[in-house]
């Protein structure tokens, strides 16, 4: 059976998610995750110590299953060239169901931007270096070192997202920029 705390937590999670993901980190209150979960914000420090620490939990939460999607039908994919039009497109309509607040209020808290980082790193090698070392041993792309080739590819995905994001203004935006890029990386890594 279920505690009350439990249920609670359950609560606090739910509706934070729902309000960072609607109006971004800087325009969501503890008020507001409070009185959206029927919780008091004591309740809510009890769990987190800090709206930061919240957050990180919720994104993280929220990049843990989008990776595991991924990795389940990534899968099921035969072939490099596929795989990568699938990781791609995937990341690509996953980036759409969030807003430009939420991404900008990432990019701009170091401590939050980091700390996602090093997730976001660990789940992009392990992807990167599958598809990498499937299409060596097809024969699909060159003979090349799959952790170099995933630790460039991190960094590239880094560097954009701390340099282009200050540019982009819009979701459209988002999506012209992230269709070019993944034309490029696609197209460049396997030379057609």
């Amino acid at each position: 059976m279920i505690s009350q705390s439990e249920l609670k937590y359950s609560r606090v999670i739910k509706k934070a998610e729902e309000l960072f993901l609607k109006l971004g980190y800087k325009a969501t209150s503890m008020d507001q995750i409070a009185e959206e979960a029927g919780v008091s914000k004591m309740t809510i420090y009890k769990y987190f110590p800090s709206k930061e620490e919240l957050f990180i939990q919720i994104i993280l939460s929220i990049m843990n299953r989008y990776f595991n999607d991924m990795k389940n039908e990534i899968d099921k994919i035969e072939g490099t060239l596929n795989r990568i039009d699938f990781l791609l497109n995937f990341g690509m309509e996953h980036s759409k169901q969030y807003s430009m607040a939420l991404y900008k209020d990432i990019f701009d808290n170091p401590y939050i931007y980091e700390k996602l980082m090093e997730e976001k790193k660990r789940m992009a090698r392990i992807i990167f270096e599958d598809i990498v070392r499937e299409g060596v041993n097809k024969g699909e792309i060159r003979n090349i070192d799959e952790a170099f080739i995933a630790n460039i590819l991190i960094a590239l995905i880094k560097g954009i997202d701390k340099e282009i994001f200050d540019d982009i203004n819009s979701n459209k935006e988002l999506e012209d920029f992230t269709e070019k890029l993944y034309d490029f990386l696609k197209y460049g890594l396997l030379g057609r």
